[in-house]
């Protein structure tokens, strides 16, 4: 049995223990569209150690972070027990290399296939031509597929879009554009059918990802552009939003 979950401000004072952990594959060789070596998939998260239980009070807290909704998934193992509250995955396309795009998006996960739009072969490098100008700042394009908080961090003051930025300094490093395709993706299969409920939970998921400089493109695909201003302003934001407890 755990104890009552933390409060607001509990959460954020464990923020400085949170670790970053980042995973990614890529192939040497192409095979099939699938293992083109200029794509890179890859996946990260934000973990957090619990205490090592010496006495009651580190014991009491850990506690508390093991209430329902706090964490995503929960490790243990022989060092000390962890829980993941972020993950956040996707793909990398480097359009100075890469040889089929449309292919590359097709063979994979059939989420893949909304994010087509962002590319078109009569423009520079296969972006689609009102796109170009984000060439200015690298080849890469960055998909996100799908960004998950536990729901025990949610309505924190921006917890979630903190780690957002923070995980996009290393993924999106020589990025010409990064994309997402906002949708509430906590809504069980059986009930998407309750339209207003879904249109009402998008419009939330949408608000989050505008906050952070994104902006709609076409067919519900959000994109930010890395040479604007927009998302590194909404970055430097919440940092001095958290600076207390960083």
């Amino acid at each position: 049995m755990t104890d009552a979950a933390p409060t607001g401000a509990d959460l954020l004072s464990c923020l400085d223990r949170l670790q970053l952990r980042f995973d990614s594959q890529a192939s040497l060789v192409a095979r099939d569209a699938h293992d083109d070596p200029a794509t890179l998939d890859w996946s990260c998260s934000a973990v957090l150690p619990l205490w090592e239980p010496d006495d009651e009070e580190a014991a009491a807290d850990n506690m508390r972070l093991l209430a329902p909704g706090m964490s995503l998934s929960r490790k243990s193992g022989t060092e000390r027990e962890e829980l993941t509250l972020f993950t956040m995955s996707g793909l990398t396309l480097d359009l100075w290399r890469i040889g089929r795009i449309y292919e590359s998006l097709d063979s994979r996960d059939a989420d893949y296939e909304h994010f087509a739009p962002l590319f078109d072969r009569s423009g520079d490098l296969g972006l689609h031509p009102d796109l170009e100008e984000c060439l200015v700042t690298g080849t890469d394009v960055i998909i996100i597929d799908r960004a998950q908080i536990a729901p025990g961090w949610r309505g924190r003051g921006g917890v979630g879009r903190l780690l957002i930025t923070r995980l996009l300094r290393w993924v999106a490093g020589r990025a010409a554009l990064v994309a997402t395709h906002p949708y509430p993706i906590d809504i069980p299969v059986e009930e998407r059918d309750d339209e207003a409920r879904e249109a009402r939970e998008k419009s939330i998921v949408q608000r989050t990802w505008q906050s952070l400089g994104f902006e709609p493109f076409r067919e519900d695909l959000w994109v930010m552009k890395p040479h604007l201003r927009a998302h590194e302003d909404a970055a430097e934001g919440l940092e001095t939003a958290f600076a207390r407890y960083l």
